[in-house]
């Protein structure tokens, strides 16, 4: 048995665009979601290579049989690493049941002794969180858990702007003044924030640190550090993005708590509520869609769907989707761009605000804002990509680019720096600089297979703050530093042999397959792997010798084919591809994921086109 999803096609990163003709709405661009959008981008042919992924027979049968599941399915859980029935079962079911404890993680007990000793002694709490969706959505989750528990608690995002990413002395300061908080729990930040726990700690607040990003070597002295990435904790999964480190501390709470006999008289949450929210961090944050966040992902977009949260059901609203079901497209290109934009170029506590809203009336005008906040972002966003286009030229050759303007909003150099990585094919940093401040706030997009983190570690000596992942990273520079950091992130770039894409991208093609092979059952058995992201792509299969019978150009340079195989047409569209094939053959070889499309109630099978190569 296996549990189908409505298919969730990821759209072309300009515009929606059903496989007819017709045009859906223009959909926002969502950087944050490279690795997804990469499967819609695809070089000219003469750039392309194929590693067709070598077929295991044997074990494709017994998965097959044991599971009752087409071959074809099972080939492709073979190729994710799922090598037995038992993985695939477990993987398929997504079951919340199958989430690790919480209390492997390192810390577990000292956090959550301390949050209850504050909840006994009504010591205020505050929650620090980041300005973007993860920190957003942590921060909600742990402010609604621990509201439901009778604590005292505030919540406190800083200023992009004015504070910059992480904790901070400043902000601490404000605390103080605001409330009388004797605990601070960091969400989505925290782990690289050395100087701003000790002087928490010399102020009388103990610190527990919640974030999932990279660690520095020296360890801050906070009074517990829940961070699976920490070389000493046992958490088997090291993926989480900052909202699923935050939810494995509420479920550990939760257990303590009702162990306790907190709940005896009823009132005990019910964690499943707060999907919505894991779901929504964890698409937006581009983590690894495999283990506990798939696990999230496939349960908490039944929650997005539902709709109970009406900060949730605001946001649909605005964005047109208040009775649709919410796939991980929606997220990615429709509720996280906006969510985000609030803390890109205003206050970031207007999303948390926004979540925490108990009623639709509340929440609207909220959500209202939000979206004229994000038409704001894209205006300041085009605006910016257009100037950083102007200052390529000098730093064509380099092997990354390191662009630095005082004009720069810093909301949104980080989605540029996405952009001009994706179209260059090197690692990009943008960095808005403050000269009142003498700062420069950079942030820093990577390509597939280089560490940034490692790169931007190995320039600590010139920057006053840093912190990210291999694939993304923030840091503050003194403007004078700038020249020399550029050189030196350069060069470490080049000594990797990171200098663009000098050689044809590789698309992995899942196996090689007749069309006829695709029936409804198998196309929607292969849905049934998705939510579909990192380390857990579209299915992405190839056939040879195939026949086309028209093809022409629709909407903005999209390609569209009229295939025949065995008998049968099959319509496919290529994004970005009408400029890019001159097809002066009949005989075609194509690269394609299969979907199951609707139109005007009719349903067929189509494909989306990866790659075409004439025979």
């Amino acid at each position: 048995m296996l549990w189908h999803r409505r298919r969730e096609a990821m759209p072309d990163p300009c515009a929606a665009l059903d496989f007819n003709g017709c045009f859906a709405t223009i959909l926002s661009v969502h950087p944050y979601i490279d690795p997804l959008r990469a499967q819609d981008f695809t070089l000219d042919a003469a750039c392309t290579s194929w590693n067709i992924t070598e077929p295991q027979p044997e074990l494709r049968t017994t998965i097959s049989r044991t599971l009752s599941i087409s071959p074809l399915v099972s080939q492709v859980l073979i190729n994710r690493g799922i090598d037995s029935p038992d993985k695939a079962r477990s993987f398929l079911a997504a079951r919340l049941s199958d989430l690790h404890s919480p209390f492997l993680m390192k810390d577990m007990d000292r956090a959550v002794d301390r949050i209850i000793t504050a909840l006994a002694r009504q010591e205020h709490i505050c929650v620090y969180g980041d300005y973007d969706v993860d920190g957003i959505t942590s921060t909600a989750v742990l402010m609604l858990f621990l509201r439901r528990a009778g604590a005292s608690v505030s919540f406190y995002i800083p200023g992009r702007v004015e504070e910059g990413y992480g904790l901070c002395i400043e902000a601490l300061d404000r605390i103080c003044a605001g409330h009388d908080a004797r605990l601070l729990i960091t969400v989505d930040c925290g782990v690289s924030d050395m100087d701003a726990i000790v002087y928490a700690n010399s102020r009388g607040i103990d610190v527990i640190v919640t974030d999932h990003h990279e660690l520095p070597s020296e360890r801050a002295p906070a009074y517990a550090t829940i961070n699976p990435k920490q070389t000493d904790c046992p958490f088997p999964f090291k993926g989480l993005a900052g909202v699923g480190v935050a939810f494995n501390l509420v479920m550990a709470l939760r257990k303590t708590l009702r162990e306790r006999g907190a709940w005896a008289d009823g009132g005990e949450p019910n964690l499943r509520d707060y999907l919505d929210l894991v779901a929504l961090g964890t698409i937006a944050d581009i983590v690894p869609m495999v283990d506990e966040n798939r696990i999230f992902v496939r349960n908490g977009l039944d929650e997005l769907s539902r709709g109970a949260r009406p900060g949730i059901r605001a946001l649909k609203s605005v964005c047109g989707n208040e009775d649709d079901e919410v796939t991980v497209t929606t997220v990615a290109y429709r509720l996280a761009p906006r969510l985000n934009a609030s803390g890109r170029i205003s206050d970031a506590g207007l999303g948390v605000r926004l979540m925490l809203c108990e009623t639709l009336n509340e929440a609207l005008p909220l959500a209202r804002e939000i979206d004229q906040e994000n038409t704001r972002r894209r205006q300041i966003e085009g605006r910016t990509l257009t100037d950083a286009r102007k200052l390529l030229d000098p730093y064509r050759d380099d092997a990354a680019l390191v662009l630095a303007s005082r004009d720069w909003h810093p909301g949104v150099v980080g989605l540029c720096a996405s952009r001009l990585a994706e179209e260059l094919c090197r690692p990009v940093i943008m960095i808005a600089c403050d000269e009142r401040r003498g700062i420069g706030r950079g942030s820093v997009r990577s390509i597939e297979g280089f560490d940034v983190y490692a790169a931007v570690k190995d320039c600590a000596h010139l920057l006053k703050t840093y912190g990210g992942h291999k694939g993304a990273a923030g840091l503050s520079v003194a403007l004078d530093n700038i020249e020399g950091f550029r050189a030196r992130f350069t060069a470490f770039c080049s000594s990797t042999g990171h200098a663009g894409r000098t050689s044809p991208e590789i698309i992995t093609i899942d196996a090689e397959i007749g069309l006829q092979e695709l029936s409804y059952g198998v196309v929607q058995d292969i849905e049934a792997l998705s939510p579909f992201g990192p380390q857990n792509p579209e299915p992405v299969f190839c056939s040879p010798d195939l026949k086309y019978y028209s093809h022409m150009m629709v909407g903005n340079g999209h390609l569209k084919l009229k295939i025949k195989d065995s008998g049968r047409f099959y319509d496919a569209i290529g994004f970005n591809m009408a400029s890019r094939y001159a097809l002066g053959e009949a005989s075609i070889r194509l690269a394609f994921v299969p979907q199951i499309n609707l139109y005007n109630g009719q349903k067929n099978i189509q494909l989306k086109l990866r790659d075409i190569k004439c025979n």
